[in-house]
Parts: structure tokens; C-alpha cells; sequence
């Protein structure tokens, strides 16, 4: 029989330097593993953070207009009127027959016409006023006649109270002369009539001028008591 030699092999030692990076290695993972539970904790309890890859949809509110009666237990009561405290508008008062008119004290006056004509500017020349009755309420329906010469041509118009809406809701007449400013002594009439065409008013003569700031001529009537 062979003789054999048996040598005790003694185990290898490991390596420092390995364990070391094992170790650092465990404890990097250990702290991202902390980071990360961190991070989704925060994510959990504040899902608008900047932290958040996907941050939820927010939507943008808007008021709504108010209405009268809003819904909901906290909403006021629509307040309904009385049939006594329903608002009546009260209509434009009409020409009573009989009734005569001098105008008003204070007229002609003469103004710019483009407070209620911007788009003309300078160019337009024209008489508007309104018909008051006893009461002191803008009369409708009464014609205004306005007749004679004016920049060398003839002159016979109409105006119509009430008809002149651009001037407001006061029954306003308005009779266009022309598109420009033109000066005129008391060669123009006008007069009062009644809406059968009756003479309600005296003739009364006016100027015109060619200022710009005073093409548009004011006359008014009041009823005589």
C-alpha cells in the first residue's frame, strides 16, 4: 500500500478589505432605503409637494354669478312685492287739447352738438329741445315747424317730441338744418303745433352760429297756465 501524505489545508482567511466594502455597502442601501421611505411619506402626507413626480390635477374655481335666490339652507328668501309695491312706469304724457305754450325761459340757448353727436364732430348744424306741460313733464307727439332761410336755401322742417331718442327719454325733438356751422340772423322761425297740426304756440324767430361749440340751438316750450 501506498503511503500517503495528507496535509491539513488550513481554511483561507478572508479578506479585510472585502467585509469593508460589504459593510459600506449594507449601510448605503440601509440609508437609501430610509430616504425612500422618507420620501413616500412625505408624498403620502402632502400630495401637492414639489417632491411629488406626479402631483394630483387641481381644478381652478370660478364664481358663479350671483342669483336672487341661492340654494342651499343658507339662502335668502326671494322677496316677493305687494301688488301695491309693484313699480309701474307711468306713460309719456300726450298733448291736451286746448293747451297753448310760449317757450321756455332761458331758450334758444346754443351748445355743442357733439355731446349727443360725437360722430359728427363740427359737422352738423340743427334745433332740439322739448315741450313741457303744466304738470312739468315732457309732452309727446307735438310737431315743431321750423321755416325760413338759412345759408342762402329755403328752410321748412318738422321735428316730432318724443322722436329724438339720442338726446335721452325726455320727449326730445330735433331738426337736422345741415353738416356744417353756419351763422344765421333771425332768419329762421319756429312755432308749436298740436298733432292735428294746429298752431298751439307764437312764431318765434332765432340766430344760428357758426361756432362749433354752438351748432346745436336749445329751444324749449312750456305750457301756459
Amino acid at each position: 500500500m501506498d503511503e500517503f501524505d495528507f496535509l491539513d489545508e488550513k481554511p483561507k482567511r478572508q479578506s479585510k478589505f472585502g467585509a469593508a466594502i460589504w459593510n459600506v455597502l449594507s449601510t448605503i442601501l440601509a440609508v437609501a432605503s430610509l430616504c425612500v421611505g422618507g420620501l413616500f411619506t412625505q408624498i403620502f402626507l402632502d400630495p401637492g409637494s414639489g417632491l411629488n413626480p406626479l402631483p394630483p390635477v387641481t381644478a381652478t374655481a370660478t364664481r358663479a354669478p350671483a342669483s336672487a335666490t341661492p340654494e342651499g339652507p343658507t339662502s335668502t328668501p326671494t322677496i316677493t312685492l305687494a301688488p301695491s309695491e309693484t313699480p309701474t312706469v307711468s306713460p309719456t304724457p300726450t298733448y291736451e287739447p286746448g293747451s297753448r305754450y310760449n317757450i321756455q325761459e332761458g331758450s334758444p340757448t346754443a351748445l355743442d352738438a357733439s355731446v349727443f353727436h360725437p360722430e359728427a364732430a363740427c359737422n352738423f348744424s340743427g334745433v332740439a329741445g322739448q315741450a313741457f306741460g303744466l304738470d312739468g313733464a315732457p309732452v309727446a307727439g307735438l310737431r315743431v315747424h321750423i321755416s325760413g332761410t338759412w345759408n342762402g336755401a329755403a328752410v321748412d322742417k318738422i321735428g316730432l317730441t318724443g322722436a329724438a331718442s339720442a338726446y335721452g327719454t325726455g320727449s326730445y325733438y330735433e331738426v337736422v338744418l345741415g353738416d356744417q356751422a353756419i351763422a344765421s340772423d333771425n332768419t329762421l322761425n319756429i312755432v308749436l303745433l298740436n298733432p292735428a297740426g294746429d298752431q298751439v304756440s307764437d312764431v318765434y324767430s332765432f340766430d344760428t352760429y357758426a361756432n362749433c361749440e354752438q351748432n346745436l340751438v336749445l329751444i324749449n316750450f312750456s305750457a301756459i297756465p
